[in-house]
């Protein structure tokens, strides 16, 4: 077979050292990140720039006699995060990462900890801590975690993953804690990411897939009962009494237009049907950049979660799709990266990373649409806050580290 001498680093110094490899593989520059992931990361950020500020100034301007508020904190926000990206991507190594992982996420697990003992409560949830002038989620930093914490448990024990005692029981043992932290703090989307981040780190990684077929055969059919019977569900009283947000949130999604004004479920429905009123009037092409209507006081907090709804108000369906294409081109860009890394713990990293991204685009524009029922989950990059985009930022830089030492294909020319 024909070889070719190639150039690959060693060490994080620079150092370098020839290897070969097959004809027609290169690895990549030394210092040289992926590009295209890298501009589609910010072209992502700039739009949600341009919408946090069209979406908010109305509110902001009526709540804090300031119509820049949310728009000065993103800009901020998204400066911060751009330097941790690119100071992750620069001097973090996947090394440093993976000796650190377990430390990581045990700090994690006392961060939510914390949440449920001292947390701070808002908008009937309590799912923040305060420390010192610092706000956050540590479920955003406990979602991270447990993507690194499977891939180096995987990489680990790639031998035995096939087993029910290493491919099954080690990541049961990971969804406990963290799905009954985020019950207690009635955040029932991050228990839902988690859960399916987990799934999807067990499929990657190489887990029987008869036990596989088994938990996401009940996981589907357990979804599919709940949606054919919502009616049913929300008449039982363990459902009313024991998981009240789950009961609410399944009445107002089976119909969000007879609880808009209902003083039993606080007005509830408001929310969602304003939500599907501003996408309908969106059109093809969009009433236009800063014109809606509905941030002007009809659609509540119309900046956070709900902002993709405004986006489809003012940039209509054709801006929808292009965000969307930007988004899938992103994640089908990380899993490329992915393929092309030098070890295991990498692709795995990577490929739960652009997993997760998927899940909360995903189930963010669901709920947007009514199609699930609300879970109170931003849109990567574009909703409003600072937490969520500090750390997605963060887990772009190690992508974007990652990619420094992924090897490409360049043709088939001879040196």
């Amino acid at each position: 077979m024909d070889k070719k001498r190639l150039v690959s680093p060693t060490k994080d110094k620079g150092e370098f050292t020839e290897e070969t490899k097959e004809k027609g593989v290169l690895i990549r520059w030394i210092g040289e990140v992926d590009r295209p992931f890298m501009f589609l990361v910010i072209a992502l950020v700039c739009i949600g720039s341009i919408m946090v500020f069209s979406a908010s100034y109305a509110y902001a301007r009526t709540w804090y006699h300031d119509s820049y508020y949310f728009a000065k904190k993103q800009i901020q926000y998204v400066v911060i995060g751009l330097l941790v990206m690119m100071i992750i991507s620069k001097y973090i190594r996947h090394r440093l990462v993976l000796k650190l992982t377990w430390i990581g996420y045990l700090v994690a697990i006392a961060f939510n900890v914390a949440v449920v003992l001292t947390g701070f409560i808002g908008n009937g949830a309590q799912r923040w801590l305060v420390l010192g002038p610092v706000q956050f989620q540590p479920s955003e930093i406990l979602k991270f975690m447990t993507v690194l914490v499977c891939a180096k448990y995987i990489s680990e024990n790639q031998e035995r993953i096939k087993t029910f005692r290493y491919g099954i029981l080690p990541f049961a043992l990971i969804a406990i804690p963290s799905v009954v932290l985020l019950y207690f703090q009635s955040h029932l989307s991050a228990m839902l990411i988690n859960v399916m981040i987990i799934f999807f780190m067990m499929f990657l990684g190489g887990s029987s897939m008869k036990w596989l077929g088994t938990i996401g055969g009940l996981g589907f059919a357990s979804a599919a009962f709940v949606i054919t019977n919502v009616d049913t569900i929300t008449k039982w009283t363990f459902v009313k009494e024991k998981l009240g947000h789950v009961y609410k949130r399944l009445l107002i999604w089976s119909d969000p237009f007879s609880y808009m004004k209902d003083a039993a479920t606080k007005d509830a429905g408001w929310q969602p049907s304003q939500s599907l009123f501003a996408i309908s009037s969106g059109g093809l092409w969009g009433v236009g950049l800063g014109q809606s209507m509905e941030k002007q006081g009809y659609l509540p907090e119309p900046h956070n979660d709900y902002i993709f709804a405004i986006l489809c108000e003012e940039l209509g369906f054709a801006g929808a799709v292009i965000v969307i294409g930007l988004f899938a081109a992103l994640i089908m860009r990380g899993f490329y990266i992915a393929k092309n890394c030098k070890d295991r713990f990498c692709q795995l990293v990577v490929s739960g990373l652009m997993v997760k991204l998927a899940l909360q685009v995903i189930l963010n524009i669901a709920v947007v649409t009514n199609t699930i029922p609300s879970t109170g989950i931003s849109l990567p990059f574009i909703s409003s806050g600072g937490s969520a985009l500090l750390i997605n930022l963060a887990e772009m830089g190690l992508v974007l580290s990652i990619s420094r030492y992924s090897y490409t294909t360049r043709g088939d020319t001879e040196n």
